[in-house]
């Protein structure tokens, strides 16, 4: 199955049927469909069967209408926000030999192709975008059946239909949001655009939403705008970083009929395993078991990844280098990654595992742990703190640090910030964290 056929089908049988909603705009599969159909045929006049098109524009419809036009015509799609600085863009072309650059206002050919060109499920369709250590996202290439053989599981692990509404927070840039609303539009399934946060409830409740994905922080945002109970949310899924329980447990208070599911995965390899909400709560550190059809294995202290849904250069077999263990009952315990590894004078320190320490400490509301250079150490421990307690000190929170981990992976350097910068994914801004100590008087 290609990634436009369902919604194809769909639009078939069910033309009328809204398949989006963008603030006071709605759009049925029928009309979608052909709009996609008749922009395909006018890039196909103008793009090569394979080529690499960046597609950079504000509005999330316009982005999702163009990434199908641009499958359909045989191209493949790299999603950015339409917000990214025009030196991103550049670096990206230039580095992945991308032939073409639509942005807003773009045009296309008058030219209408005669017929689009026939595409194998084993094509690449997707340019998926993957933070990069070096602060320049890489692009993992994706090929239609790595995405669409997840479908059907996703549908049972997420609880997730044809009769859905889901409501989608952030841009689909990000791989996972891009990922479930591909994933509902194939399911026949109805998609409301999330817009301002102040917005939110107000958005849920007049679409009447069944559904949510958004990133651990967005979901965090949710919880202050919630004024009462929502009995009609059936699904909450979430992925990109780890929930924490106190946030588990405030969700199901707001949202009691909802199945709450976390997913751990990444763009090399897809889905990897899944936890609930009661194993959210029973094992806060772990990850989850295996997703359908995956088999995970620990390799001297590195998760190792076979499935089908890893992209076609990771196949059969993969990892991305995050450190990890699987406990006696089968659940993933994710211990950070080994590119991130602190090494203090010979001692290496995983900060997710600091972090962890951190967030238990009364006064701090969210902690960040990384290395910076030492010309002595090598690299010397540091944590940037939101405080929940204006009164704490950096001394009351090393002082909670030795009592529970050893001395050498405790912060040596404590920064107090107003807030963690984060990634689109929902994940830390960790080199904007380091950039800005750096460049702060010490």
């Amino acid at each position: 199955m290609l990634i436009y056929q369902s919604f194809e089908l769909v639009a078939q049988k069910q033309p009328e049927k809204i398949c989006l909603i963008n603030g006071n705009k709605r759009f049925t599969y029928r009309e979608f469909n052909r709009q996609m159909e008749y922009l395909a045929k006018r890039l196909a006049a103008q793009i090569q069967t394979g080529d690499r098109v960046l597609i950079q524009l504000s509005d999330p419809v316009a982005q999702l209408l163009h990434f199908f036009a641009v499958v359909k015509a045989g191209g493949v799609g790299v999603l950015i926000d339409g917000a990214s600085p025009a030196a991103l863009c550049a670096e990206l072309i230039k580095r992945y030999t991308l032939q073409h650059h639509i942005q807003d206002g773009f045009q296309p050919a008058a030219a209408v192709a005669p017929a689009l060109p026939p595409i194998d499920r084993s094509a690449v369709f997707l340019g998926a975008l993957s933070s990069g250590s070096s602060g320049t996202p890489k692009i993992i290439w994706r090929d239609h059946q790595s995405w669409t053989s997840a479908f059907a599981a996703q549908s049972r692990v997420f609880g997730i239909d044809g009769a859905d509404i889901l409501y989608l927070a952030g841009n689909l840039s990000y791989t996972a949001n891009l990922n479930a609303c591909l994933h509902l539009l194939a399911e026949g399934g109805t998609v409301v655009f999330a817009g301002n946060p102040r917005t939110w409830f107000r958005e849920m409740t007049a679409h009447h939403v069944s559904a949510v994905f958004m990133v651990p922080a967005h979901y965090r945002t949710l919880l202050q705008l919630v004024p009462e109970p929502v009995g009609s949310v059936r699904s909450l899924v979430t992925a990109g970083a780890k929930m924490d329980d106190g946030a588990v447990r405030a969700l199901t208070g707001c949202f009691p009929a909802a199945r709450i599911v976390e997913y751990y995965g990444a763009s090399e390899l897809g889905h990897v395993s899944y936890a609930v909400a009661a194993d959210l709560l029973a094992r806060p550190q772990s990850v989850g078991k295996a997703f359908p059809g995956v088999t995970i294995t620990i390799e001297d202290g590195v998760i190792w990844v076979e499935s089908p849904y890893l992209a076609p250069a990771y196949r059969p077999k993969a990892t991305v280098n995050d450190l990890g263990k699987i406990d006696e009952n089968g659940y993933l315990i994710l211990l950070g990654r080994r590119q991130g590894l602190i090494n203090f004078g010979g001692v290496k320190v995983i900060p997710e595992q600091v972090e962890a320490v951190l967030r238990q400490c009364p006064g701090v509301a969210d902690a960040v742990v990384g290395g910076v250079e030492d010309p002595v150490r090598g690299q010397r421990v540091c944590a940037w703190i939101v405080r929940r307690d204006p009164d704490i000190q950096a001394a009351d929170i090393r002082a909670f640090c030795r009592s529970r981990i050893n001395r050498q992976c405790c912060p040596q350097i404590i920064v107090f910030v107003e807030t963690i910068p984060g990634l689109a994914n929902g994940k830390a801004d960790r080199l904007k964290l380091k950039e800005n100590y750096q460049r702060s008087p010490k």
